[in-house]
């Protein structure tokens, strides 16, 4: 079984992603402090910060637990972040071209992206090796 996963720069990607989400929040109870000192309510206040830095915690948790860029062969099947995709139901895999992204085809006309442009160069070519010896051995 050989693991890959998505190199440093795909951390900086989500980080950014967060501090992001972080600062639409610091904005929004921005806003939030200057309405309320015309409501002049601190139990307002209160709860829509509360509210908010809620919503940041679950959104950055949200974005790190979604985002599992890693691709692992096995016997029979390949996972692809959490989705386990025996290979007996790939009908074809179209390699990358002109920047686009490869994508396995299933038998049953689903497309799946493979989603390895955060890999390093050798890890999406041996990837694509890797994937043409198991769909089609010899």
């Amino acid at each position: 079984m050989k693991t890959y996963h998505a190199s440093i720069l795909y951390a900086i990607k989500i980080f950014g992603l967060i501090v992001c989400a972080g600062f639409a929040v610091f904005i929004i109870s921005l806003f939030i402090n200057i309405v309320s000192f015309f409501i002049e309510s601190s139990l307002f206040e209160k709860i829509v910060v509360g509210i908010l830095g809620t919503s940041f915690l679950i959104a950055a948790f949200l974005i790190i637990r979604s985002n599992n860029p890693s691709i692992s062969f096995h016997e029979k099947y390949m996972r692809i972040g959490r989705q386990e995709i025996p290979y007996e139901i790939i009908a074809s895999f179209h390699s990358a071209k002109g920047g686009s992204e490869p994508y396995l085809l299933t038998k049953q006309g689903n497309k799946i992206d493979l989603e390895i442009s955060w890999f390093r160069k050798k890890d999406r070519l041996e990837i694509e090796e890797t994937l043409l010896e198991k769909l089609n051995p010899s």
